[in-house]
């Protein structure tokens, strides 16, 4: 089991890189996130989102935008959205994240398709990077899910290059799809709704009971057992009772069934 590192009813600070296929939709989630938070007396997210591209035809299949968001900047479009439906004051970047970006972050959220991507948010750390790095990821029918810590710490959780060290090198193939159809037959039509959702229920589960048994999950929509979980690896720091962060979701209390009348 691992526990939180920071208190839940404190306004959380999250940065979300990339909304395109998962992340459009794992934007939609957080905002139910931050409702529920609220709703249990916390301060809720904030969230910020970094992507410099602009929306296409292309993406109108697989991404959570409409043909009147073509041309326009992804990050922009989505966060004015969720703003506008939850009356929010999310930011939006219409850029790639930097060095600095990251300051003062609780979770970093990438929603990205290469390992250069990757490479380049790890680098975005360097100056004081977050507590969280909750990654994911996709090919054509399959994807993952993984949290991690990048700060150094007793057995802390390894992040997406500690498990996958063939990210740190190599050049990856992010040739644009020229039409709807081609994307489509590059991947399935739900791998990224999948992998949102899974993302979403762990963090979910991380910042509502303050604590989670998992720290990822391994999709394939090709196999009747579709989610894997990954358990969080043994020999998690025991954390004192009175430093633990009080969980925003109580645990239920299982009722006792009634007697029968006499």
């Amino acid at each position: 089991m691992h526990t939180l590192t920071f208190d839940p009813k404190e306004p959380v600070r999250l940065i979300l890189v990339g909304v395109g296929g998962t992340g459009s939709l794992m934007l939609t989630h957080l905002v139910r996130l931050d409702q529920a938070i609220r709703a249990l007396g916390g301060a809720g997210l904030h969230v910020t989102a970094f992507d410099p591209d602009v929306v296409s035809e292309t993406n109108l299949t697989r991404q959570n935008f409409a043909p009147a968001d073509i041309g326009r900047h992804k990050a922009v479009v989505i966060v004015e959205r969720c703003n506008l439906y939850a009356g929010l004051c999310w930011d939006a970047y219409p850029r790639t994240l930097q060095d600095g970006d990251v300051k003062g972050a609780h979770v970093v959220i990438s929603c990205v398709d290469s390992a250069q991507s990757r490479r380049a948010i790890h680098a975005a750390f360097r100056s004081q990077p977050p507590q969280y790095w909750l990654d994911c990821g996709n090919d054509a029918a399959t994807g993952q899910v993984i949290l991690g810590q990048v700060r150094q710490s007793p057995a802390r959780l390894p992040h997406v290059l500690d498990r996958d060290p063939t990210m740190h090198t190599g050049v990856d193939d992010d040739r644009p799809s020229c039409s709807a159809a081609e994307a489509l037959t590059r991947q399935h039509l739900f791998i990224n709704p999948a992998v949102a959702l899974q993302a979403a229920q762990l963090l979910g589960e991380l910042l509502l009971n303050a604590k989670t048994p998992t720290c990822g999950a391994f999709i394939n929509l090709t196999e009747p057992l579709r989610v894997v979980a990954l358990p969080v690896p043994e020999g998690q720091p025991d954390v004192p009772r009175a430093r633990r962060p009080k969980p925003l979701l109580k645990a239920r209390r299982e009722r006792r069934p009634r007697r029968p009348a006499a």
